[in-house]
């Protein structure tokens, strides 16, 4: 089997870990803590005593369920994550691909240790940085994906130095908003009862508007590119921050319902549980493109015989002086 066949391969297997990951334990966790079930188990890595497969999952109640099966799926990912890096390394010799698996595999454990923590120190300062900490890891997987991709080697370059700037700042301004936003609300999500988060109920549903505009300004910015990577981003960027905000009110609405309106939301509803969890799932999607963006941009610079140097403005000085 030559190299492009090996390449083929893992870059099927780095869109399998990585769907398994955003269906298994990154679903599975927003369901823990629209549930607040972070603590139904007060030890780790044992499940009320039993070993971590020994206990009877199938036969608890719904809490225990949801976090048990959250436990498990991280396993899951850990043992994917090791058959990911292994093939990575004796199958593929590109070095950013052994590097970004090796990554992946690095955040992995240090996600299941955050896990670990946040249930034997009780902290939801932990349980906040597990839900961010999601994001890198999930985000490592999409770089994995991109890289292993068959169009990546010959991928198209930004012809402009220019063009390539205005790119890379308008990227690193979707990402910059949409983190800000997604730490927002994971404030709410985990810190929602500490008086010294009570700025983020104000800003975090009105600041949506912000992220919609530059990712809308970011599609304007790469409209027409050369690089197909970068318009594809852009796209999905715009699609994904409407439909999270349409979530976002979705939640506001299934969580404290309309009162002057007569709508009272039904605490701990099936509809409210979907809606919530989903919010934080479509989020985590979210920045995770505007990673890919970013990544896309460096990628995409122009190339040397493009970009303007010392040498070459000296010589067309020299042209131009008598």
């Amino acid at each position: 089997m030559n190299s492009i066949s090996h390449g083929y391969w893992l870059h099927r297997f780095a869109w399998l870990i990585a769907t398994l990951t955003l269906l298994l334990p990154v679903t599975t966790g927003a369901v823990v803590t629209t549930l607040k079930a972070g603590m139904v188990f007060a030890d780790w890595p044992s499940s009320d005593g039993y070993h971590m497969f020994a206990y009877p999952w199938l036969n608890s109640a719904r809490d225990e369920f949801v976090e048990h099966g959250h436990r498990l799926a991280g396993v899951v990912i850990g043992l994917l994550s090791i058959t990911l890096v292994l093939t990575a390394w004796f199958f593929d010799h590109r070095r950013p691909v052994r590097v970004i698996a090796g990554l992946i595999f690095g955040a992995v454990v240090c996600q299941g240790m955050l896990g670990g923590a946040r249930v034997l120190l009780d902290q939801q300062t932990l349980a906040l940085l597990h839900g961010d900490f999601a994001a890198l890891v999930f985000s490592l997987m999409a770089i994995l994906i991109l890289i292993t991709s068959p169009g990546w080697e010959s991928r198209s370059h930004l012809t402009s130095i220019t063009d390539s700037h205005r790119v890379s700042l308008a990227a690193k301004l979707v990402f910059g908003c949409l983190l800000a936003q997604y730490v927002m609300g994971g404030f709410l999500r985990h810190l929602r009862e500490r008086s010294e988060f009570a700025w983020a109920w104000m800003v975090h549903p009105w600041f949506a508007i912000a992220v919609i505009l530059v990712t809308i300004l970011f599609a304007l910015v790469v409209r027409g590119s050369s690089s197909k990577h970068l318009v594809r981003c852009a796209y999905a960027l715009v699609g994904l921050a409407i439909v999270q905000s349409s979530i976002g009110l979705a939640t506001w609405y299934v969580k404290y319902g309309l009162p002057s309106w007569g709508v009272v939301a039904q605490q701990d509803s099936l509809g409210q549980i979907i809606v919530c969890s989903l919010h934080k799932v479509v989020g985590m999607l979210t920045l995770m493109t505007s990673v890919v963006a970013v990544v896309c941009c460096w990628a995409s610079k122009p190339l040397q015989s493009n970009s303007v140097t010392p040498d070459s403005v000296g010589h067309k000085m020299a042209g131009v002086l008598p």
